[in-house]
């Protein structure tokens, strides 16, 4: 798994062009359906994209949120990326149909 970083530029300005991910998933999910995504072994970083929204709870299975919810540990909406070593599942779910890609770093 290659490492996140990115690079300098001509000018040694650092960049947001990363390599591409050698561990990718595509996880397709159906409407208030929750999925459990094991995080590959080594991974620290985890980079997010999707055709839709989509909630996102670390180290524990997710649910739609109905009402609210202020006790801190609540799924948290569409983020690009994360810091995730010490995470070993992400719960995914969504309120429509969509599909959601993974990009993991060690």
């Amino acid at each position: 798994m290659r490492s996140f970083r990115s690079y300098k530029d001509a000018m040694g300005t650092p960049s947001d062009v990363l390599d591409p991910s050698t561990m990718r998933y595509a996880v397709t999910l159906n409407a208030g359906v929750p999925k459990t995504i094991a995080v590959p072994a080594g991974a620290q970083t985890v980079l997010f994209a999707s055709t839709g929204p989509f909630w996102v709870r670390y180290g524990a299975p997710a649910a739609l949120p109905v009402d609210d919810d202020t006790g801190g540990d609540a799924p948290e909406l569409a983020p690009a990326a994360r810091w995730i070593a010490r995470v070993t599942v992400l719960g995914l779910v969504a309120p429509a149909a969509c599909t959601v890609s993974l990009a993991f770093y060690g």
